[in-house]
């Protein structure tokens, strides 16, 4: 059986939540692609600030744990760098100063270094260690481990996962006014050459595919769809039609459903009264009081979404601030949920969700859809089916099976 090891550089101690989803289903792909897998954790950029660790079941039960640098303990592995440690009593000072509202903002804040190029040194020993073990093929999460690859034997096959372009994501931000929410963003032709030493880019983004595919053609360039369970046999009937978000705790999401509280939420009430918002996914624990309102109810993590699936469960993506694919659009799909959407929510996936996904310009549209939605049976089934298709067929991924199984050329 061949191998493939995935490094990546983050945190890996919840499958369930946010870019965590693309890992676990790209993992999933390459087991049908027929790999042995490995996860191999750098040594130093993977503990983030604090000096211990967990990896979650969904990808330790799948894969081969290496991580330099650690000693584990029970499930835990600690880190046995300076380095980390000191990160951490910084992290520790930054909450300080920041419960305190002392120093500038700046030492209060911390930041991912998640778009930061790790050190040539802490690469180099990844490299080191991808070499002994002699994989067929070895993948790297995000352009910033991009490098990588330049240090890894051209008898490896090199395949790059971008779920999240840092060059789009700081437009998207710098154009909306917002604050980047990483350190060290590249521009467009910096982060393609970041990824210059692939054989092969997966990107869930279909635009920023189109967009780095004309800046280097060399790579061979494959849409990594957003696949989803597909739970035709487990939709439910209601007798009322609810609203569904589902959402991690990160900027995009807590954006999205703060904006459709205060904007969109009390003119839907007013139109559908009794109308019943569920919001699913760490994001709730976010909200203000005053936000919950009648009608909103926090459900948290939950275990199986098929609890919420069917046409008369409505999904919303408020969603303003979007760079990379919105994964949720395909678990919508796949749950059987009639999906309303801006147009940025959406905008990822080109024009193959045309006529399946309901999109509305601007709040005051967002609610008369769901208003009307909320009322009309039929058409929450018409969209409920045209969904499940998409699901079963617009959204799977043989092209990314076939190149893995190209790997290594």
């Amino acid at each position: 059986m061949k191998r493939l090891i995935i490094a990546t550089h983050r945190r890996l101690d919840d499958e369930r939540s946010g870019s965590k989803t693309y890992l676990s289903r790209i993992m999933m792909l390459a087991e049908e692609a027929g790999y042995k897998l490995s996860i191999l954790c750098l040594p130093v950029a993977t503990f983030s600030s604090r000096p211990w660790g967990k990896i979650a079941e969904e990808f330790s039960g799948k894969a081969d744990i290496i991580w330099p640098g650690t000693l584990k303990l029970g499930a835990r592995y600690w880190s046995l760098s300076p380095i980390v440690w000191l990160r951490f009593i910084w992290r520790l000072i930054q909450a300080a100063l920041e419960k305190l509202k002392l120093g500038p903002e700046r030492w209060r804040s911390p930041w991912s270094n998640l778009a930061t190029v790790p050190p040539a040194g802490e690469l180099s020993r990844a490299a080191r260690r991808i070499a002994d073990l002699s994989p067929d093929a070895v993948m790297v999460e995000y352009s910033s481990l991009g490098p990588l690859l330049d240090m890894v034997p051209q008898r490896i096959g090199k395949a790059l996962l971008v779920h999240d372009s840092f060059a789009a994501r700081s437009e998207l931000f710098t154009s909306q006014g917002k604050a980047f929410d990483y350190d060290d963003a590249p521009t467009f032709d910096e982060e393609a050459e970041r990824m210059a030493s692939s054989d092969v880019i997966f990107h869930a983004s279909l635009n920023e595919l189109a967009r780095f595919q004309e800046i280097d053609s060399k790579p061979s360039h494959v849409w990594f769809r957003p696949t989803a369970s597909v739970l035709r046999r487990r939709l439910k009937d209601r007798q009322q039609a609810e609203l569904l978000y589902i959402g991690a705790n990160q900027q995009g999401s807590r954006d999205a459903i703060t904006h459709f509280l205060s904007e969109i939420w009390p003119h839907v009430r007013a139109g559908a009264s009794g109308a019943k918002l569920n919001i699913v996914g760490p994001v709730g624990a976010s909200l203000t009081s005053d936000l919950v309102t009648d009608g909103v109810v926090i459900h948290g993590r939950v275990d199986d979404l098929a609890d919420f699936a069917g046409p008369d469960m409505i999904g919303i993506l408020p969603t303003r601030l979007m760079s990379g694919i919105s994964i949720k659009v395909g678990e919508y799909l796949g749950m059987g949920v009639p999906v309303v959407a801006y147009p940025v929510a959406i905008d990822g996936y080109g024009d193959t969700l045309e006529g399946i996904v309901q999109t509305a310009e601007d709040a005051a549209s967002f609610a008369d859809t769901l208003i009307t939605l909320l009322k009309d049976k039929s058409r929450r089934d018409e969209m409920c089916e045209a969904g499940l298709v998409a699901a079963e067929t617009t959204l799977q991924n043989p092209e990314v099976i076939s190149a893995l199984k190209q790997l290594p050329k």
